[in-house]
């Protein structure tokens, strides 16, 4: 009973209780919409739980491929157990990320323990550890990125958890330490690309820190090590090929604008001399455009506007911190100028969005800064520290206020998340949703159709647009793995099972009734494909359904042929 009593007391349980609730309530049904990177992780965790493969039968593998960017896998294998537990579901893909982000706010007490020492404000027991804890409890980037099966909350946890230790081999001088924060980097690595080019900076930052406190050889020494076994991680991961292969795919190197830039430099520059040469260059460029990415990150439309993306991450109208957060922060950031407060966490969070800022697509983007996250908590709690100690005669009014302020602002969003986040589109009056915006909604209801619909035709050929749906068959309609698998084909891409195939076109009725043209068949067109237009010119094509999101909005219109009219194509009558 005592160890009980002794847990109740503690601000810290309750505050991970919050945590947990914030990130736990209605979760199979919040974020609207089960996407394509979620679904991958429910089938091939199952695929793992019931065949020791994933769905293109690799076994325990560190990658998995979907479109070029060999995606660390960590995540399916760490939503096995839940899985295993909860069964087919939503909230059973979800749970793992949502429990690490609750999580993390202990890592984040933890540091500003090491920080400031947990300074308590006499209030009862609270410190500032565990205003730290309570605002990440309460962030909207952590809650809203938690919720939706991303995986860079885990990284973040097991990168946050590792620079803990890292600094505690430092204070303490205790082996264990540092053994701890090696194994904790070396699991973060498993599940993010960008904490594997970010993870070294943060370890030689830290220690040239501390330097002048470290005395003994020893433990100098075990820190080096540390640092070149972050070095050789990032070397194995990051710099192979398929670590490389998602930053080929966004970097600012590639992107178009730069490239235009280059090439219409070159060939403005007529003189060609020396002078002319140091400014009209390559590398002048993309530093150009590697400072505009990076500013992004620390503007105020980003941290609380609605610049974030992908939006499919973002809560309409709320930005990654609310204003009060943001006040908060800019106090902070005062209070460590001044010389007040511990200098790392602000060097920590310059460093943070270096690996984002090296990327163009989807920026600023919400996945790839959120290792800023943590310091940007720590920063807003020395802040709200400061607040709660400007006058001991009022001290009770102005903790109230702030705490009221915080609450009011943090009670707008989850209002918002809850209640206005159905299409998850930004309060944009010229943005036109892109396909991931609407979190693959209709793909699910779609699959859950699929089973009592092929037996009515000789074949079903669906859509791959925006993705193919074969991963919400599978997962939801209870296809056994060690058979549904059988269809990956190394060669098409495309997957036949039984009469269904999920095709590699956006739009089956373009090809399907000459391809089958003597065979009773429905397909499945996109949105974006123009069906009435063909019905419109004779085509024998008759809507059969449609599959449509809350907004009334077209995801999926199902189509067969009409066979009381001909089929010509090209002036040439088929039978």
């Amino acid at each position: 009973m005592k160890v009980f009593n002794k847990i109740f007391k503690n601000p810290l349980f309750w505050i991970l209780l919050l945590a947990l609730t914030l990130r736990l309530y209605k979760l199979g049904e919040f974020p609207y919409g089960f996407h394509v990177d979620e679904v991958k992780v429910a089938w091939n965790a199952l695929s793992i739980l019931k065949t020791g493969h994933d769905d293109q039968n690799k076994i325990l593998g560190l990658y998995y491929n979907s479109f070029g960017d060999f995606r660390p896998s960590g995540i399916f294998y760490i939503a096995v157990p839940s899985i295993a537990i909860f069964g087919r579901s939503e909230f059973a893909t979800r749970f793992p990320v949502a429990l690490f982000g609750a999580l993390t706010i202990l890592p984040i007490y933890f540091l500003i323990e090491i920080f400031d020492k947990s300074k308590k404000l006499k209030l009862k027991s609270i410190g500032t550890g565990h205003i730290g804890a309570f605002l990440m409890a309460i962030s909207p980037w952590s809650i809203d990125l938690s919720r939706a099966t991303n995986e860079v909350v885990i990284s973040t946890f097991f990168a946050i958890t590792s620079l803990y230790f890292f600094i505690k081999l430092i204070k303490f001088k205790r082996k264990k330490y540092g053994i701890f924060s090696i194994v904790s980097l070396l699991v973060s690595y498993l599940f993010y690309h960008a904490i594997r080019f970010i993870g070294p900076l943060f370890f030689i930052s830290t220690f040239c820190f501390y330097l002048k406190e470290i005395k003994k050889k020893e433990i100098k020494r075990l820190s080096l090590i540390c640092i070149i076994f972050s070095i050789f991680l990032t070397a194995y991961f990051g710099i192979s090929q398929n670590g490389l292969a998602r930053l080929d795919q966004t970097s600012i190197f590639n992107n178009v604008d730069t490239i235009y830039q280059i090439q219409r430099i070159q060939l403005e520059d007529t003189t060609k001399n020396l002078f002319t040469l140091s400014f009209d260059n390559k590398i002048i460029s993309y530093l150009g455009t590697f400072t505009t990415e990076f500013g992004k990150y620390f503007s105020e439309s980003f941290l609380a506007g609605a610049s974030g993306r992908p939006y499919r991450f973002a809560t309409p109208g709320v930005g990654v911190i609310t204003y009060v957060e943001l006040i908060l922060l800019i106090i902070g950031i005062v209070q460590v100028i001044r010389g007040k407060k511990n200098l790392l966490p602000l060097i920590l969070l310059i460093l943070a969005p270096l690996p984002a800022a090296v990327t163009s697509e989807d920026a600023p983007n919400l996945s790839r800064a959120f290792m800023m996250l943590p310091f940007l908590i720590i920063l807003e709690a020395q802040g709200l520290e400061f607040i709660f100690l400007l006058s001991r005669k009022f001290k009770k009014q102005i903790v109230i206020g702030s705490l009221l302020l915080l609450v009011l602002n943090f009670s707008y969003f989850t209002y918002m998340y809850f209640d206005h986040s159905v299409s998850h589109l930004p309060y944009l009056k010229d943005y036109s949703g892109d396909s991931p915006t609407y979190r693959d909604v209709g793909a699910k209801e779609l699959s859950l159709e699929l089973d009592s619909l092929k037996g009515k035709y000789s074949k079903v050929i669906i859509t791959d647009f925006p993705d193919s749906v074969y991963p919400w068959y599978a997962f939801f309609t209870n296809k056994d793995p060690s058979d549904f698998n059988k269809t990956y084909s190394t060669t098409t891409m495309e997957r036949d099972y039984e009469n269904i195939i999920f095709s590699q076109e956006k739009c089956p009725s373009d090809n399907g009734l000459l391809t089958y043209r003597k065979q009773n068949i429905l397909m499945i067109d996109s949105w974006e494909c123009g069906y009435q237009n063909q019905i419109n010119d004779g085509s024998p094509l008759k809507k059969v359904g449609q599959i449509k999101r809350p907004d009334g909005s077209i995801v999926y219109t199902l189509l067969e042929r009409d066979w009381t009219k001909p089929l010509i194509v090209n002036g040439i009558r088929y039978e």
